[in-house]
């Protein structure tokens, strides 16, 4: 499942999963920040490796003033373009360790990682534990 949202598109979002809410819609969550720092060689996801356990969805926010991606490199997950201000979410079920870029950006790179035992593979592809 993925969410996108806007500005003003989040707090619709917002208020139609909490009316149409189930386990998985209100499962843990974390937030990853899209950064924007002086020098552009710099710029990437704060924080860029993130340990999750399953069932928690990721939310990643575009604080930049450039559009970015997420796009996981197993082709799993692909937000499409953020602008600033946007953002877009996706829910982790199982154990595993998903590597992402921005599509845009390419030396911006993040992974995740899904349970206590995951860890990051060669393939930049989900791997289950």
């Amino acid at each position: 499942m993925t969410r996108r949202w806007g500005v003003t598109a989040g707090v619709i979002l917002a208020l139609t999963t909490l009316a149409t809410s189930s386990a998985q819609t209100l499962g843990p969550s974390v937030a990853i920040t899209i950064v924007e720092p002086r020098l552009q060689s710099r710029w990437g996801y704060a924080p860029a490796t993130q340990t999750i356990a399953p069932g928690t969805w990721v939310t990643w926010s575009n604080d930049g003033q450039d559009a970015h991606t997420v796009t996981a490199l197993d082709g799993s997950f692909d937000s499409g373009n953020l602008d600033p201000s946007e953002g877009f979410s996706w829910y982790f079920e199982q154990a595993g360790t998903w590597q992402y870029t921005c599509t845009l950006h390419t030396w911006m790179v993040g992974t995740i990682v899904v349970g206590d035992q995951a860890a990051p593979d060669d393939t930049g592809s989900a791997s289950e534990s």
